[in-house]
């Protein structure tokens, strides 16, 4: 997919400068790029499904999401820069997207932890909490010491 701004400037082609995650070990299969919803009631015991507050959990009207991606590879500038794109499975070399995002009109309120370390070359982690209307997520980036 590809979109111009008015100028005919061409974000997606600089972020296709940045290389592919999974060519230096950071795709799907060592756990990047990849998002999963973690209120699946498939993840869970049947012994865990019985607590009060994990049945709640598994019943809430939201679905609630992990993703962590490589900084500086092509998957986290989409990520950072286009989260609409990413969420909604619209970018290559990134896996699955978040449940029920809406992929006209989205809104997405983010919260930053550390943003103070830069986001360059660290891992960034984020929860995503969608409702079928609206996306809200917090992204936690690694220190790197």
């Amino acid at each position: 997919m590809t979109i111009h701004d008015d100028g005919g400037f061409n974000p997606e082609a600089l972020y296709d400068q940045f290389p592919p995650g999974a060519e230096a070990g950071f795709g799907p299969e060592q756990g990047y790029n990849q998002f999963v919803r973690l209120n699946d009631e498939s993840l869970f015991t049947d012994e865990a499904r019985a607590n009060p507050v994990i049945s709640e959990f598994l019943a809430a009207p939201f679905s609630v999401t992990y993703v962590q991606f490589k900084s500086s590879y092509r998957e986290s500038e989409y990520f950072i820069h286009k989260p609409h794109l990413a969420m909604a499975g619209l970018v290559d070399g990134i896996v699955g997207s978040v449940d029920s995002f809406p992929a006209e009109k989205p809104h997405i309120g983010t919260y930053v932890i550390n943003h103070d370390r830069t986001l360059a070359w660290r891992v960034t982690r984020s929860l995503i909490i969608e409702d079928g209307a609206q996306a809200g997520q917090i992204i936690h980036k690694e220190d790197g010491s």
